[in-house]
């Protein structure tokens, strides 16, 4: 009996080890990105600075709490912390929840009052979806629907990392996108961060064979 649990524990190890991995990666990801891009742009000989200074007081707050929600959210996903502390899980759900209703309002506002006209739909869509399965995420927690919860929860993480992918992969992995290159980046992170989390979560139910 020992013996044929024993491959279950070390998957389960295995996992674990994984998961820490893609969160350290994920961490220091998010770590270069704000040095290299958001740094930068305090100095008002950047190129950037004429396009954000009528807006640079709005972006102090919406990166802080930007930063906060980046940083908690991949605790929320630790099933150790949840089993062994769940008042903590909460309370740092509730933390995560306010930062993004900050940062995605300010987003929000940013991109309807002081983005071009052209990039309004786009920052505005962004924002507004952040918002929202953030909302719903908070929502399914409070009635108690933990697999609605989880869904949603995925999905409001997936749109806060955009605020590394959608600077990380410009300026590192494909520098020299034009602006129709960064804009259809931008949809693509979109719809992935709606679509993806619901192939994790239900992909099993899709492609599990029912009984004839």
């Amino acid at each position: 009996m020992a013996a044929a649990a024993e491959p279950v524990r070390a998957s389960r190890r295995g996992l674990i080890s994984l998961k820490r991995f893609v969160f350290l990666l994920l961490g220091a990801l998010t770590l270069v990105t704000i040095y290299e891009h958001e740094t930068p742009l305090l100095n008002p000989t950047n190129p950037e600075w004429s396009h954000i200074a009528p807006f640079r007081w709005w972006l102090v707050p919406h990166i802080l709490t930007a930063a906060v929600a980046l940083v908690i959210g991949p605790l929320q996903f630790s099933t150790t912390l949840r089993r062994r502390n769940l008042a903590l899980h909460r309370w740092l759900g509730r933390i995560y929840a306010c930062a993004v209703l900050v940062a995605s309002a300010i987003a929000l506002y940013i991109g309807v009052a002081f983005e071009v006209p052209e990039n309004r739909w786009l920052m505005g869509s962004m924002a507004g979806l952040w918002l929202m399965v953030t909302v719903c995420a908070w929502l399914a927690a409070r009635h108690g629907d933990i697999n609605q919860h989880r869904l949603w929860i995925i999905r409001s993480y997936a749109l806060t990392f955009t605020f590394v992918t959608t600077r990380f992969i410009p300026d590192k992995i494909l520098p020299g996108m034009g602006y129709a290159g960064v804009t259809a980046l931008y949809w693509v992170l979109i719809v992935s961060s709606l679509l993806l989390p619901d192939l994790l979560v239900n992909g099993g139910a899709i492609l599990r064979r029912r009984p004839h």
